[in-house]
Parts: structure tokens; C-alpha cells; sequence
């Protein structure tokens, strides 16, 4: 699996990702600073990526109609609020540990949330 991380969302969590072999990349790098959702969604789709996000709304607007356009995507997984934007690492650990223990839920128009983290020790 391979993703594509929002701006909404800090850089590190890609660094971490890449160094725990997951291919991953934030908005930022491709310079798309500032680029609309549907923007996001469509350079992750070009690049077969799964974009990830903290704007659940938007996404679940986007991914009906690129489903109804029969516009496929690589899926979007939301973080929850219950993580905090600050505790990036944990963020970057969740996904790595989605992709290691369910790699076949990141399916085309998936629409998937990371287990809500339930404590801030």
C-alpha cells in the first residue's frame, strides 16, 4: 500500500511511515500546497495512493462521485479525532499497523478510519 498524506496532517507522519519500508509521501513535497480535496484525490488516484486525511466530510462527498463517475481511487483512510494533531508518531505507528494487520481493506473507494486512539499517556 502506498499513500498520500494531507496537509492537514504533519510531514513526519510520511517520514516515519518511509522508515518502516511504507511508501508514503506528503501533499506538501509534490508541491501542492494548498490544493483543493478533489485536487488530492485525484493526483493520489493518478498515483494509485491512498490518501490520508483528517477531513472525513469532504472525502466521503469526493469518494461518491468519483464512484458515480466511475472514477476509481486507492482508498482514504481518516484519522480521528482522538489523535492529536501533535502526536504525529502515533498517527504514523496506527497506519503502519493497519497496513501490517489488514492490507486488503485498502481496496479501491475504501473509505476507512484508523481505531480511535483511546488514551494520550
Amino acid at each position: 500500500m502506498i499513500f498520500l498524506i494531507d496537509e492537514n496532517l504533519n510531514v513526519g507522519i510520511a517520514e516515519i511511515l518511509k522508515s518502516d519500508g511504507i511508501d508514503a509521501i506528503h501533499i506538501n513535497a509534490l508541491g501542492l500546497s494548498g490544493a483543493s480535496d478533489r485536487e488530492v484525490l485525484d493526483e493520489a488516484a493518478r498515483q494509485k495512493r491512498c490518501v490520508v486525511t483528517r477531513n472525513r466530510n469532504d472525502f466521503l462527498e469526493l469518494t461518491k462521485h468519483f464512484f458515480s463517475e466511475g472514477r476509481p481511487h486507492y482508498g482514504v483512510l481518516i484519522v480521528p479525532k482522538s489523535y492529536r494533531l501533535k502526536d504525529y508518531a502515533r498517527i504514523a505507528h496506527a497506519v503502519a499497523w493497519m497496513v501490517h494487520n489488514n492490507p486488503h481493506a485498502f481496496q479501491q473507494y475504501a473509505f476507512l478510519f484508523l481505531p480511535p486512539q483511546l488514551s494520550h499517556d
